[in-house]
């Protein structure tokens, strides 16, 4: 949970000179990705991208005159929401919690209070931004292959996802090539200043700017970082991690604005994809960049030719130029034909007839090249796969596609969703948002599953095995009946729930199993020998209906041993109705 201070002025000491000069190194750093950035943006991302924030304002372009096809804008709007969809869907669970200790995992005291926690963490994200922001972080992370967003939590404003634009930030990691440090840069008005860090915390000619001049802006950059990163002339504070936040090129040095902490790393990094130490990340849109220019000089190249074709060079005679033609569309022009010309005094200079079938299909080849790239048609399988699509068709049409999708699914669990699941239930935790922990769960360690539509498809192509082998052993059992022995019925359906994603309070635990089971078995030997009670008593009555002599065969054996077993068996555990039955048959 978050221990925010405003503290007051204290100048520009070592510590904070330190920040501000490892803040510069890492732009230095960052450089080489800027302008990269800024042509990924131009063709997927407009406005996304900002290296270099003015004090005022940002002053890049809105929109990208330039662009003459909007295939790459489009198919990265498409990744970002089927990312959204497939991953972390408002409309259905995503994640689910578990234990370390699986057997405890699937008592239900311990599943009725994780079913519980991770509803209340649904209700949170729900009534957050948490959604939009991811939105944003799936936007950035296809384009630039970064992003960054905060978490935050209040008491009175609840909770706050704060996605950054590419641009705004630097990152370093430690030595587990984890995102540990973050730098900002924001633009602020004085007015939004005086009621982020309050008026004291302000320098006098801040405070005289708030009185005459609120909306002017000034650049205010936050450090948040390990505690042992600050460096000597700080005081050293309690919790792991600082934020500190100061005004930024001012005379005189840095301006501390406000100092404080968090218990642990309030924000998250994930990259698409990194190549070896590198701390920014690599996308799929830096693979499709190529395409969408050559998709632009293709476009441009196009409306040349149409253009030539509908309103071509003219050759016009010499002679008329002080004549003034309109060559409008439906113009009409009457002169005189000079001495010596062509009664044609106005024709065409070049016949311009572009194939424009041909080009067409060109760039539809060029724009599904795009589509492709960006994951476009994985994605819209798998999305209208959940009304026209089972997953068995999914996994066998979409194997190789999901497979080279699950290091980036992989690697967004590690540096995205674990942390980000971590974080809030320590938030949650801290708010008094929890409900009471049972006993026996005390001091176990958590375990996030997730569900979402593309971690199980991913559990889906490996499921297809399972399949092929149960089809195996059932037409294997037709003819050889021992088949079914190799099969262990309660592993294999406990796998096949797992990686179907469905909760574990819709299957039994073993314990209610076995019970069933033994049941079962004692009403089926009940009945078996309810059974065998029946047929013994109709040939009882057989006996009973043969004549022999002046009696029946019955009397004439009723001196046997066995027989005389039967009638006391027979006496204590025949029902009303069993014994009406043996008097009416003379027993």
């Amino acid at each position: 949970m978050p221990a925010l201070t405003p503290c007051p002025t204290e100048g520009h000491g070592p510590g904070l000179s330190r920040l501000a000069r490892r803040h510069q190194a890492l732009l230095h750093r960052r450089a080489p990705w800027d302008s990269a950035w800024q042509s990924l943006a131009e063709h997927f991302l407009p406005t996304r991208c900002r290296p270099e924030p003015e004090g005022d304002t940002w002053r890049g372009p809105q929109l990208n005159s330039r662009l003459v096809d909007a295939t790459g804008i489009l198919a990265m709007r498409v990744l970002a929401a089927g990312m959204q969809g497939g991953l972390t869907s408002p409309a259905r669970p995503w994640f689910r919690l578990s234990l370390d200790d699986a057997d405890l995992a699937k008592s239900r005291p311990a599943q009725a209070w994780l079913d519980e926690v991770a509803a209340r963490m649904r209700v949170v994200f729900q009534r957050s931004n948490f959604y939009n922001a991811m939105h944003s972080v799936y936007a950035e992370l296809g384009t630039f292959g970064t992003a960054f967003v905060f978490e935050l939590a209040d008491p009175h404003q609840g909770f706050c996802f704060m996605p950054l634009c590419a641009g705004e930030y630097v990152l370093d990691c430690n030595a587990r090539q984890r995102v540990d440090t973050v730098f900002r840069r924001i633009s602020m008005s004085v007015r939004q200043m005086e009621q982020a860090f309050g008026l004291a915390a302000l320098p006098e000619q801040i405070r005289q700017q708030a009185r005459r001049q609120p909306d002017i802006r000034h650049t205010v950059v936050q450090a948040v970082c390990p505690q042992e990163a600050c460096g000597a002339g700080q005081r050293p504070g309690p919790l792991p991690f600082v934020s500190i936040h100061w005004l930024e090129g001012r005379e005189g040095g840095e301006q501390l604005l406000r100092r404080g902490g968090f218990l642990a790393f309030p924000g998250f990094g994930p990259r698409w994809d990194v190549a070896g130490s590198d701390v920014y990340g690599r996308s799929p849109a830096m693979d499709a960049l190529p395409d969408c220019r050559m998709l632009q000089q293709m476009g441009l190249t196009t409306l040349k030719a149409l253009h030539k074709a509908v309103d071509p060079p003219m050759s016009v005679a010499a002679g008329l130029r002080a004549v003034g033609l309109d060559l409008t569309p439906g113009g009409i022009n009457y002169v005189d034909s000079l001495p010596g010309q062509s009664p044609q005094a106005a024709t065409p200079l070049l016949q311009i007839r572009p194939d424009l079938g041909t080009a067409r299909k060109a760039m539809e080849a060029v724009q599904q090249q795009i589509r492709t790239g960006l994951y476009n048609d994985l994605f819209k399988l798998v999305l209208e796969g959940r009304a026209n699509v089972t997953a068995s068709e999914i996994a066998a049409r979409e194997e190789e596609k999901l497979i080279l999708l699950g290091p980036v699914l992989e690697r967004l669990h590690d540096e995205l969703f674990n942390p980000l699941i971590d974080r809030t239930f320590e938030l949650m935790r801290g708010l008094d948002m929890l409900p009471p922990c049972p006993p026996e769960l005390r001091g176990r360690h958590l375990r996030v599953e997730f569900v979402s539509l593309l971690a199980q498809a991913q559990k889906l192509v490996g499921i297809s095995a399972a399949d092929q082998y149960l089809s195996l052993t059932l037409k294997a059992a037709t003819a050889w009946p021992e088949a079914l022995d190799s099969l262990h019925l309660d592993n294999l359906l406990d796998n096949y729930a797992e990686s179907l994603g469905l909760p574990v309070s819709l299957t039994r635990p073993l314990q209610e199993r076995q019970a069933l089971r033994e049941a079962r078995a004692a009403a089926a030997s009940q009945e078996q020998g309810l059974r065998l009670l029946g047929e013994v008593a109709n040939v009882l009555r057989s006996l009973s209906q043969s004549q022999l002599g002046e009696g029946n065969l019955l009397d004439a054996l009723g001196d046997l041993p066995l027989l005389q077993n039967v009638r006391e068996a027979l006496s204590p555990a025949t029902s009303p109705e069993s014994s009406g039955t043996e008097e009416r048959a003379g027993a």
